[in-house]
């Protein structure tokens, strides 16, 4: 999507992809982790799941394309925070936890790769052909042997011309196999959905996978 169209939606305050609470994936998963890894979170907006991911000893490297979700996440989780210019974009860093406001697709510039990535709602985010160059700047940015926990989202029909996209099993597989093994964690249905219940859509899962970067 155009940059244009994210601002709008956060000045807006047109987010009903966030959500308040921990991700549970998040929280089943994660818990099998070790050590104090750097956790990438590409596209994150003011998601909470990154405090989670703090309490648990990580340090945190947030993208996210609008300031005002970078600065209502501080605001509202009572952090200050200090900002510095790093490559291309504008730093807002409090402790072990940073935030880069500005356009993930050029994170290489900041040289840096990653052993974990949480990805709840970035690649659901894209429409299909920057789901494409997300997969492989994924590739670029994660080590061998790195994991990527990636939620997202299915339903039908897939008529929806806003994100959040649809994205089933058989294009994760095509998006990401050729530099990561695919696994599915598990599918969680949504039965209370305001669009299923509306009888909109037929149903709307919530997927979750595990990617391991080949080496």
């Amino acid at each position: 999507m155009e940059a244009a169209f994210w601002h709008q939606k956060w000045k807006e305050n047109r987010i009903g992809f966030h959500q308040a609470d921990f991700n549970r994936w998040l929280q089943s998963w994660w818990s099998a982790q070790q050590g104090d890894e750097p956790v990438l979170v590409p596209l994150c907006g003011k998601s909470r799941d990154m405090l989670w991911l703090r309490e648990q000893g990580h340090p945190v490297d947030g993208f996210e394309l609008s300031e005002l979700a970078v600065t209502q996440f501080f605001a509202e989780n009572n952090l200050s925070a200090e900002t510095s210019e790093q490559g291309p974009y504008q730093c807002y860093q409090h402790e072990h936890l940073r935030i880069y406001q500005g356009d993930f697709f050029a994170a290489p510039e900041l040289g840096r790769r990653y052993r974990l990535v949480y990805d709840r709602a970035a690649l659901i985010a894209l429409p299909t052909a920057m789901r494409r160059q997300y997969a492989a700047l994924m590739s670029r940015l994660v080590e061998a042997r790195g994991q990527v926990l990636l939620v997202t989202l299915e339903y039908q029909p897939e008529q929806q011309l806003q994100p959040p996209f649809s994205v089933g099993e058989m294009e994760v597989r095509t998006l990401f196999e050729r530099d990561f093994s695919v696994e599915v964690l598990g599918r969680a249905a949504e039965l209370d959905h305001p669009r299923v219940l509306a009888g909109q859509l037929s149903y709307f899962d919530e997927v979750a996978y595990r990617l391991i970067r080949r080496g």
